[in-house]
């Protein structure tokens, strides 16, 4: 579909996948809701008619330097937002009525989501993406489904038990991740900085394999988080390095990955322990740059996390064919909302990210300064964080790591880079009955409890 170009994928009419969403909410409702369906919409409608004050996060992304050209270059958009013309600065107030009333017809029918998919909505939301040259069809809304799946699972020391989200997210490349270091994390700065770049490298090399297990055999692959001998053989070649190496091919990469970017996470923990890790995404910031002018709905670009073929990367690795695009096949995604559960079944921690390709190595990060360094879950979110997705050859870091460790990962041969606030974790946490929340200073947001 997009073979050799990837600038199809990345935005425009042949970017847009069918959403899903929606679908996911009301599945997970008829299944396990307890407030009725409509009440969950409230809010949100409220928030659409009244408005929300922009802050400066938003108003850098409307912004000149942000994406303000691309949104007025696109009509779809600029009618959506844009009002009189004009996008929003920091305390104006920012409305979506054309939105709340679509939520308002989902919320109110007794059908639910299905009126988007299946309903009175549907040949709106149609005629608008054939407007757009769009190419999804009512057939393609009428088949969507929403899947329901076993997540993978860890047993992690001290009785703690991790659970994530299965392919095509990244709860597997997570697990790996952290069972490789349980056993090699130590006291030792200088020497963790080593191992947890290692061990991103060897678990991005991985992740070019990943695709919809629906469409492809991942047997192999699933069952390496369970191979004592694989996790051994990784661990022996991380205490052995002394220089890293620089080649994608040294730590198993045989396919190369497209990346994926914005995505907002919400972990919740009930009053009867149920827990919940939501990561939620339109792929890039403001999808596709298109919207559905008659919904409200922004279109997002979920094309662009399938693999194309014939785009060889910078070093000549080929594209991973285990995420090629195949109808009804779902996209890789660095998505892995994770429940850690004690010894009792009680959730110890709930937690994902927002961030694209920095989602994994950020969870990760986190749970380790929670679960090893007994970290409040404040600091295991505030610390600063390294980065390593082995496309392209270098470690990033965050302002705030030590000289000292960056001295130490450059004499390794690690080519280092300083990096922005680049993903945002949200996390409860339940400590010896206490339980603290946490969001991320780096894009901001709230916790609350009732």
């Amino acid at each position: 579909m997009h073979s050799g170009c990837y600038f199809k994928s990345a935005s425009g009419n042949l970017s847009v996948a069918v959403p899903g969403e929606l679908m996911g909410y009301w599945e997970a409702h008829q299944k396990y809701g307890k407030l009725p369906w409509c009440e969950l919409f409230q809010p949100a409608i409220s928030m659409c008619l009244k408005g929300i004050p922009v802050n400066k996060r938003l108003a850098k992304s409307f912004s000149e330097s942000g994406m303000g050209p691309e949104i007025m270059s696109s009509e779809s958009l600029r009618k959506l937002l844009a009002e009189n013309g004009k996008l929003p600065s920091v305390g104006d107030t920012f409305r979506l009525p054309i939105l709340a009333k679509t939520l308002t017809i989902i919320a109110k029918s007794p059908r639910g989501a299905l009126e988007l998919y299946n309903g009175c909505l549907t040949e709106t939301f149609i005629r608008d993406l054939k407007k757009l040259g769009c190419i999804i069809t009512t057939e393609d809304m009428n088949n969507y489904r929403a899947v329901w799946k076993h997540p993978v699972m860890v047993n992690l020391k001290k009785d703690y038990v991790a659970y994530s989200a299965p392919p095509p997210a990244s709860g597997i490349i997570l697990l790996l991740i952290l069972k490789v270091l349980e056993s090699i994390i130590s006291d030792d700065a200088q020497a963790n900085i080593i191992a947890v770049a290692e061990a991103f490298k060897f678990a991005y090399a991985l992740r070019s394999e990943i695709g919809d297990p629906d469409f492809e055999n991942l047997k192999e692959i699933m069952s390496k988080i369970g191979s004592d001998c694989y996790l051994s053989e990784i661990r022996d070649k991380i205490l052995k390095t002394r220089r890293t190496m620089n080649l994608p091919e040294d730590y198993g990469a045989k396919f190369t990955t497209p990346d994926d970017h914005g995505t907002v996470n919400i972990v919740v923990l009930a009053p009867n322990g149920d827990a919940v890790s939501v990561t939620s995404t339109i792929n890039t910031l403001f999808g596709s740059l298109l919207a559905s002018e008659n919904t409200g709905i922004i279109l997002n670009n979920e094309m662009d996390d399938f693999s194309s073929p014939n785009i060889i990367n910078s070093f000549n690795l080929p594209p991973s064919p285990a995420n090629y695009i195949k109808g009804g096949k779902r996209p890789l995604s660095s998505s892995c909302p994770t429940v850690i559960v004690d010894k009792k079944g009680d959730a110890h921690l709930i937690t994902g990210a927002a961030g694209g390709t920095h989602i994994t190595t950020s969870t990760a990060q986190v749970i380790m300064n929670f679960l090893w360094f007994d970290l409040s879950i404040k600091q295991a979110v505030d610390i600063p964080r390294i980065h390593h997705q082995l496309f392209p050859m270098a470690l990033r870091y965050e302002e705030g790591i030590e000289m000292k460790l960056l001295q130490r990962a450059k004499h390794a041969g690690h080519k280092i880079k300083k990096v922005g606030p680049s993903s945002s974790v949200t996390a409860i946490a339940r400590k010896r009955d206490q339980i603290t929340a946490s969001y991320d200073y780096r894009r901001g947001g709230s916790t609350a409890g009732f």
